[in-house]
């Protein structure tokens, strides 16, 4: 099976650390954050990866490669000159998408979907698009999904007339099982849900949606990605393959500490990065190859940049 990682958005929320960044890198405890969308693809047995890129775009492939390789997928990696959106970068890899039925996933967010319950039900309803959703109070500010009791989206963003039957108001997580047989409804450019989602509603078209309960962030910004990583950092996320360090302190490899240093976790400090001086360090994120001084605490540092955590 193949799979769309979307990795061609400009990370706005995060700069400036995404002016040195696009944000599927930004470093999340040691990897590059898309890293982790590779991983529920993988347990399903996707084997082939398409990802978009615009914004610096000519990190991406060899920021993912060597990940999508431990995963055992191959790697296509296409440059858009002109940003084309969610629904357009997708319009634009069709034809490297196997044909039948692929995966979408953001690559900005941290999720460990059942991919494989959400195809199962993409393929038993015929629908064109099945939408990895969550029952969550976000939802009223994010945009609301409404699906009924038997897995069908009926209607987004409160518009239209309202379902004749109870429904669940959801938040789209970015994760999503699409068909070859949309490619008319995609744009050439724009968003796949205001776009292609609301096309599809508009004509009665067959669209699914099943709930996730597993964790899931969006990290796009300095304070999500904060708490994204000192959940990782601390062990109170789990995530498979990975294993929280006792004191709460992810150390990469080659990092330098004064001695007058205190390290308080949770802490994340890249391969190679620095810490200076004297005094506690606390709640920080510092990335390869980095310097900080001490004492500090709550804030992400950059090779160029100095972001407080909210």
């Amino acid at each position: 099976m193949h799979a769309m990682l979307l990795c061609a958005g400009l990370g706005t929320r995060l700069r400036p650390l995404t002016d040195e960044r696009p944000k599927p890198l930004v470093p999340l405890v040691g990897r590059p954050l898309a890293s982790f969308a590779l991983d529920a693809p993988a347990r399903h047995g996707v084997r082939h990866v398409v990802a978009n890129a615009h914004h610096l775009a000519a990190q991406i492939d060899p920021g993912l490669r060597p990940w999508c390789e431990r995963h055992g997928h191959s790697l296509t990696t296409l440059t858009e000159t002109a940003i084309l959106g969610t629904g357009g970068g997708i319009r634009n890899a069709l034809p490297h998408l196997g044909g039948g039925d692929f995966i979408v996933f953001n690559g900005d967010v941290l999720a460990s979907p059942d991919l494989t319950a959400a195809v199962a039900h993409h393929r038993a309803t015929g629908a064109l698009m099945t939408m990895v959703l969550r029952d969550d109070p976000r939802a009223e500010r994010a945009g609301v999904i409404e699906l009924t009791a038997a897995g069908r989206v009926v209607r987004m963003l409160n518009e239209g007339p309202v379902a004749d039957e109870p429904t669940t108001r959801c938040l789209f997580t970015g994760i999503y099982v699409l068909s070859s047989a949309i490619a008319d409804e995609l744009p050439a450019e724009g968003c796949v849900v205001k776009h292609t989602l609301r096309r599809l509603l508009a004509k009665g078209a067959r669209v699914s949606g099943v709930i996730e309960r597993s964790p899931w962030y969006d990290l796009g910004t300095p304070a999500a990605y904060a708490d994204a990583s000192f959940a990782l950092a601390s062990g109170s996320l789990a995530w498979p393959g990975w294993s929280a360090p006792a004191d709460g302190v992810v150390r990469g490899e080659g990092v330098r500490i004064d001695a007058g240093v205190t390290l308080v976790g949770p802490l994340v400090l890249g391969d190679g990065a620095a810490v200076r001086s004297a005094g506690p360090l606390r709640e920080c994120i510092v990335w390869d190859g980095a310097t900080v001084e001490a004492p500090a605490e709550r804030v992400i540092v950059s090779r160029g940049h100095r972001v407080a955590i909210p």
